[in-house]
């Protein structure tokens, strides 16, 4: 869905969303199955199917398809028009007037904070949100590095207790108005080659010997990048690492 998409949504259409601060999506129903991704708070999803106490949803914001427990998904609704995004590592969520729990970066919310839920209304506090931009910009990847520094790697993770390549750039993105595809495949195909990055561009790679994209970093400098890896988790790193082979440069903005 693109950004503008997203503004047009009516306020007062309802919509499933996950209930927890951050919950697991499944390959299949199935809590052995592989973790593929992550619902956030207040990530709209629409419900395609049902099976043994599963449900299969698919994102409305990057239209990933994955199996969440059905008691993952609670309706909500929203009375404002805009959107806003927490923009905090951890940002303190209001059941009414007490504090319920706490939601992670990247979270979406109405622009006014609120959930609006049958059993109550569920509010961050405008100081943790940004509003979503009437026009997306260039991200920046001091900023990036910042809420995600010391964040443990994490398969499928999007969020500051575990992440992975992928789900870092579409974190960073989302907080500069960006929606992106999940995977790092679909993100380099959503992307313009460019031999000249600037910061905050994507670099790709592939596996030695193979020519498919599996991970994806944040252009720095001709030397440095940011990513997401199992040995170091968000950190900055030589543009070349050694388990990896270069694919590409490419951008979003012209």
């Amino acid at each position: 869905m693109s950004w503008s998409a997203l503004h047009e949504m009516p306020a007062g259409e309802a919509f499933w969303i996950c209930r927890f601060s951050v919950c697991p999506l499944r390959a299949e129903p199935s809590h052995r199955s592989e973790m593929v991704s992550q619902l956030l708070w207040g990530e709209p999803q629409q419900v395609l199917d049902g099976k043994a106490g599963w449900l299969l949803v698919r994102g409305v914001l990057d239209g990933y398809v994955g199996w969440v427990p059905v008691g993952s998904l609670v309706q909500a609704f929203r009375t404002v028009e805009r959107w806003a995004i927490v923009r905090v590592r951890w940002a303190p969520l209001y059941r009414e007037k007490r504090l319920h729990s706490r939601v992670p970066v990247g979270s979406v919310v109405p622009a006014d904070g609120v959930w609006h839920t049958a059993s109550g209304r569920y509010r961050v506090a405008a100081g943790h949100l940004i509003p979503w931009p009437d026009k997306p910009r260039r991200i920046q990847v001091g900023r990036s590095y910042a809420l995600f520094h010391q964040t443990p790697y994490l398969w499928g993770g999007k969020s500051p207790a575990g992440i992975d390549c992928s789900g870092l750039v579409q974190i960073a993105y989302r907080l500069a108005g960006w929606l992106l595809p999940r995977d790092a495949a679909d993100q380099a195909a959503f992307f313009t080659p460019t031999p000249h990055p600037r910061p905050g561009d994507l670099v790709f790679y592939t596996p030695p010997q193979e020519s498919r994209i599996t991970h994806v970093a944040f252009y720095k400098d001709p030397t440095t990048i940011l990513h997401a890896t199992p040995h170091a988790g968000t950190s900055f790193a030589p543009a070349h690492p050694f388990t990896h082979v270069f694919h590409s440069y490419r951008t979003l903005v012209p």
